[in-house]
């Protein structure tokens, strides 16, 4: 018999079972998430990193693949791809920068023509705000061709920040680099090492999500490059045949803010539009229709199509996703929405694969339909998938048989039901 607690040293009862235990257990249970979320804050840029590490091997994790193949150990097929890597960026600066540091400088140079010229071609405007607009326009241009800057002292009172921040943006690639080089080289080990935590039941389903989520987030980032090089290449061309001056330095910047879906080829084509402005009015309108052109063909067609196909989704669940991801986070959260949403994907058919699936032979047959499209180089996920569906065709057409059969022994021991023969059949259908 439990002997009931008396009142507290106060005289009334510990509120709502509350003891100093207790409250020192939830102040201490507050104090370690405020701690973790802090911390997480902390090393976000860390974690950046690594992400942007983890991506760019498995983006180059094919490449590495074939070298191997070829006769490359590991750490000879990743350099080699690195080699090649910066052999293909070391060509295009070779071939973009000296025409844009050449357009840059006659840019620069020829101020006062442009000046002169961007006030003569909207002197006769019939409105005049343009008139007014275009005059003090090409009065700062001149002020500032008259009176440039003097950088200098401003260089010299940054310099500490300047050097500060180019050792920190070559500190980050580097350490990407050997991210991605460490996680190619010792990825067994470590996925061998995490999975050690998983019950031995659950270890191969684990692995098996591990493989496809690790695909899938390959096959966006060359995706993503493939984008960012198609949107470069249309504008290239494009402001090529208007005859827009600078170019190749508008069209890396086109190329370069495709990174940001949706609103990517609208950030990359101001630049352009005002250029344009400079050379009249009618060109300015063309270029502009070119840029929404491209922005609707991007958004609605090239990004669906080619990340869609890539991680396996639905153009509509793309387009969603980056809406989705832009409206809550911005343009973080729009370029990364399509891997978290490739993610989601895998989590979820691999549930459902789990939830359909009891049958130990069915799942190795799942498995082993993923594993020989992923040698072939398919998607592994939409295998595992195909596979399903063929298991539940087979299951459906032996819960018809059981059916039929079913039906033709209850009409077998029922009296009242005459089962004609075969022949007799033929030959009411000879008659």
């Amino acid at each position: 018999m439990s002997t009931p607690q008396g009142p507290a040293p106060n005289g009334s009862p510990p509120p709502y079972g509350l003891t100093v235990g207790r409250v020192m257990l939830f102040t201490a249970a507050a104090l370690f998430v405020i701690f973790i979320a802090n911390l997480l804050l902390k090393v976000t840029g860390l974690l950046f990193l690594l992400l942007i590490g983890i991506l760019l091997a498995t983006a180059i994790d094919p490449l590495a693949r074939r070298l191997r193949r070829m006769g490359f150990n590991r750490p000879a097929s990743i350099l080699s791809v690195y080699l090649l890597i910066f052999a293909v960026i070391g060509g295009l600066i070779a071939f973009i920068i000296p025409p844009i540091v050449a357009q840059g400088t006659d840019f620069v140079t020829n101020l006062p023509r442009v000046a002169d010229h961007l006030e003569q071609r909207y002197a006769n405007s019939d409105q005049a705000w343009i008139r007014n607009a275009a005059h003090n326009g090409a009065t700062q241009l001149r002020q500032l061709s008259d009176n440039p800057p003097d950088i200098s002292g401003v260089l010299k009172e940054q310099a500490l920040n300047v050097v500060s921040s180019l050792f920190g943006t070559l500190l980050s690639i580097v350490t990407v680099i050997l991210i991605s080089y460490y996680w190619l080289t010792e990825r067994t080990l470590i996925r061998r090492s995490l999975l050690g935590f998983v019950p031995m039941a659950r270890r191969t389903r684990v692995n098996d999500i591990w493989t496809h989520i690790e695909t899938k987030l390959g096959l966006w980032f060359r995706a993503q490059l493939i984008l960012c090089g198609i949107i470069g290449a249309a504008c290239a061309i494009g402001y090529g045949l208007f005859g827009i001056e600078y170019w190749p330095l508008l069209a890396l910047i086109a190329g370069a803010a495709e990174i940001i879906p949706i609103l990517g080829p609208w950030i990359g084509g101001v630049p352009a539009v005002l250029v344009a402005l400079t050379e009249g009015p009618v060109k300015a309108i063309i270029v502009a229709v070119f840029i929404i052109v491209l922005q609707q063909i991007e958004g609605n067609i090239l990004v669906p199509r080619i990340q869609g196909d890539a991680v396996g989704l639905s153009p509509l669940t793309v387009i969603l996703a980056i809406l989705a991801g832009t409206t809550l986070a911005g343009p973080i959260g729009g370029i990364l929405a399509v891997p978290i949403s490739a993610i989601i994907h895998v989590l979820v058919q691999d549930l459902i694969i789990a939830r359909e699936t009891t049958d130990q032979d069915d799942i190795d047959h799942i498995l082993a339909a993923a594993d020989a499209a992923q040698k072939r180089g398919d998607n592994p996920a939409e295998a595992a998938f195909r596979q399903l569906r063929r298991l539940r065709a087979i299951r459906r057409a032996h819960r018809e048989a059981d059916r039929v059969d079913t039906l033709i022994l209850e009409a077998e021991s029922d009296p009242t039901v005459r089962i004609v023969p075969d022949d007799e059949l033929a030959g009411r259908h000879d008659d």
